[in-house]
């Protein structure tokens, strides 16, 4: 059902060349996360940078459906959940090149690029919502500005989620004098320690600029519904994460694994709101679709 709504969707909603590009997207990043984790289990056999080929495919091709869909439909894009989710797809994996590219970090790209492929897999859920979103284009470019960075610092968190991953692996097989060979090509515990607090200082004044933007945007309806929106209560979510990480780690509370595992909560805790809110707009559009066929049941000129 979820991949009948997201063909409907994609035929429907955008235009042929979004279409195409997107569908190349999500192609070349499966064959990327497919092929990662073959690298990472059988290194002599499969290269990363096989991977990495797949990878920068599907981010160009990513890069290309963004360019149809503003140029189509305007600001429209960041007003729908699928756009949204799928334009942090795209932000992690534009991170994942530049933070591989900045130093050496072997391997990562078996954690990256699956995660990539999940965000299009909770993504598939969000497709309804595109039809559902506002025709009204956003008019104040401070609220772009704070949409674009918050989905920003999303592909960030999702970065040092992924380092936080690693570091927790590797540290776990060492304390039990383990060597398995997928963990050999890991970087070192001090470089994963490292992209960590990176992505959190970074990504920490990224979220709360564009917090802040986003409530200097907010309408007196805005701040009455503020607590029924998902958007707003994820992102707050994050942000104390990432808040209570950082002052964990610079207040010596949060020792060894515990500031690792603060962020693995904040990255389960925002997958949970998005497969959550899939679920909802699932449901429903299915009770939509039922009450609109119930309705034509009941109407006896409905088949004139």
């Amino acid at each position: 059902m979820l991949l009948q709504t997201f063909h409907d969707f994609s035929r429907q909603a955008m235009s042929p060349t979004a279409a195409i590009a997107l569908h190349a997207s999500i192609a070349a990043f499966i064959v990327a996360a497919v092929t990662a984790l073959a690298a990472l289990l059988q290194p002599a056999k499969v290269r990363m940078r096989w991977a990495d080929w797949a990878g920068a495919v599907g981010t160009g091709a990513l890069l290309a459906y963004f360019v149809a869909r503003f140029i189509s439909a305007g600001t429209e894009p960041l007003q729908n959940m699928f756009d949204v989710v799928t334009l942090s797809a795209l932000f992690l994996a534009l991170i994942y090149f530049v933070a591989t590219r900045v130093r050496k970090l072997p391997a990562i790209g078996a954690f990256a690029y699956p995660a990539i492929a999940i965000i299009f897999l909770v993504n598939f859920m969000l497709a309804g919502t595109v039809t559902a979103g506002s025709d009204t284009p956003l008019g104040s470019p401070l609220l772009v500005v704070h949409i674009v960075l918050t989905i920003l610092a999303y592909g960030v968190f999702f970065m040092a989620t992924v380092a936080a991953v690693m570091f927790l692996l590797q540290e776990r097989m060492l304390k039990k004098h383990k060597d398995p060979a997928f963990m050999r090509s890991f970087p070192p515990l001090e470089s994963l320690r490292r992209l960590v607090n990176g992505c959190i200082l970074i990504g920490l004044p990224m979220l709360t600029v564009g917090f802040a933007l986003g409530f200097v945007s907010f309408s007196a309806e805005d701040w009455e519904n503020i607590l029924h929106n998902p958007k707003v209560i994820t992102s707050l979510v994050l942000w104390l994460v990432l808040l209570a990480a950082f002052i964990g780690r610079r207040a010596g509370l949060l020792h060894g694994r515990r500031h690792y595992y603060m962020v693995l909560v904040g990255f389960a805790l925002v997958l949970t709101t998005y497969v959550g809110l899939g679920v909802v707009e699932a449901r429903n559009r299915q009770q939509t679709a039922d009450s609109s066929h119930l309705e034509r049941d009941d109407n006896p000129c409905s088949g004139l």
